[in-house]
């Protein structure tokens, strides 16, 4: 299944201008985002490429859900004292990407240079009765890619979804032509 990369509009977060981790929700649902992928750089150094095609309510929030566990996030505080970075168990995987990544490369990672690519695919032309499915194979791709050019996956990919691109799939073509 071929990618058509160019109809993927992307758009770039600087994730040390951001005051509150929940402003990645906010800047999805201002650009309409509900399926994408994204990737997570530090100081250059690609973390992870990541997707959503779900539904949730909260725009964007794999993303925000990660990156707000971000440790960094800790000794900012909120107006009542409180730290900003969030504690429940959905996205809390970021944590130990973040201790992978500070044994690996020997220091931490900090959000004022973290930087988040999203790759909006929300009205790309799916070829496919199952957009998620072609999401997750533009994922691997990336994955792929970047292995191709370095060596190695990411550190914060840690689970191998290289099979995606062996599943089956419907082609929405077939799909019409069976109910006409």
């Amino acid at each position: 299944m071929n990618i058509d990369w160019s109809k993927i509009t992307k758009h770039t977060i600087d994730i040390g201008k951001l005051a509150f981790p929940c402003e990645i929700s906010d800047l999805m649902k201002q650009f309409k985002i509900r399926k994408y992928l994204y990737s997570v750089r530090y100081k250059g150094i690609m973390i992870k490429y990541g997707m959503s095609a779900d539904n949730s309510r909260t725009y964007g929030e794999r993303i925000y859900r990660q990156i707000g566990h971000s440790k960094s996030w800790e000794t900012d505080l909120d107006i009542n004292g409180n730290s900003k970075r969030l504690n429940g168990s959905s996205g809390s995987d970021w944590r130990i990407v973040e201790e992978d990544f500070e044994k690996y490369y020997g220091f931490p990672i900090d959000k004022k240079d973290m930087v988040v690519t999203i790759y909006d695919v929300t009205n790309y032309p799916f070829k496919t009765i199952d957009p998620w499915t072609e999401i997750n194979v533009m994922e691997s791709t990336l994955i792929e890619t970047y292995v191709e050019l370095v060596g190695q996956k990411p550190i914060g990919n840690l689970n191998d979804e290289s099979n995606a691109k062996r599943r089956p799939k419907i082609l929405t073509g077939t799909w019409k032509g069976l109910f006409k």
